[in-house]
């Protein structure tokens, strides 16, 4: 895949060219594993098996990551965006943004790693070093909304305390991967469960916020479902 670019600190005068070459996105990475249940319960529901432990982690062909806002469908259901924060490992440095492992549902309960090739997942345009926010990780907020009947609604909101912080995360990665050069590495954190049931939402938007520093990371997209032109 082709390098991607983010503005440092929302900066574009400051830019980081990126050229992924793994992208592994993390489940069930709660530290409060009843919040966790939670979230497994939510899946269970809708079919998809739990697993035998927790994280878990899948790896994701890193073809299937876009920064675009506009993404192609097939079916108007079954498939949701989950809200998650970002690492971005290159130059010897990690970096943070926010983006969506958007999930097809139907086809988790076949094959969860399967079904997490269906749809790309999204990266903002912006990103923090995560040496500037690690001492007050766990004050970052997490958000995600959704488009119900036309209208915004929030579908998420966490601080980054629920969530297993930057080295934790990866400490549990390095024990699912056979390299140790990190460079081209993408990780998405995993996600926290929803504050309603919602099968389909045709607009997705997630907000990593940094209260101190009064700064946000986003990452909008809506879908563009091919029935607007296919009507075979």
């Amino acid at each position: 895949m082709a390098a991607i670019s983010f503005n440092i600190n929302g900066d574009p005068a400051e830019k980081l060219h990126f050229e992924p070459k793994m992208l592994i996105n993390g489940g069930y990475t709660g530290r409060n594993q009843e919040e966790v249940q939670k979230h497994i319960d939510e899946l269970k529901r809708i079919g998809v098996p739990a697993p035998e432990k927790t994280p878990v982690f899948f790896p994701k062909f890193p073809e299937r990551l876009t920064q675009a806002q506009e993404i192609p469908c097939l079916d108007e259901e079954g498939h949701i965006g989950e809200a998650e924060y970002v690492l971005i490992f290159t130059g010897g440095e990690i970096f943070v943004s926010t983006g969506s492992d958007h999930t097809d549902r139907t086809l988790e309960a076949v094959s969860i790693p399967k079904a997490k090739q269906m749809y790309p997942n999204t990266v903002s345009k912006d990103a923090w070093k995560l040496t500037d926010v690690e001492d007050y990780w766990d004050e970052l907020i997490l958000r995600g909304w959704v488009e119900q009947g036309g209208e915004k609604a929030l579908y998420q909101e966490t601080s980054l305390s629920a969530l297993l912080a930057p080295r934790e995360l990866l400490a549990y990665v390095k024990e699912v991967i056979d390299v140790t050069d990190l460079e081209g590495l993408m990780l998405y954190s995993g996600t926290v469960a929803g504050k309603m049931e919602i099968d389909y939402s045709p607009y997705f938007e997630v907000e990593l916020q940094d209260p101190r520093r009064n700064l946000d990371i986003s990452s909008v997209y809506r879908f563009q479902p091919v029935t607007n032109w296919f009507k075979g």
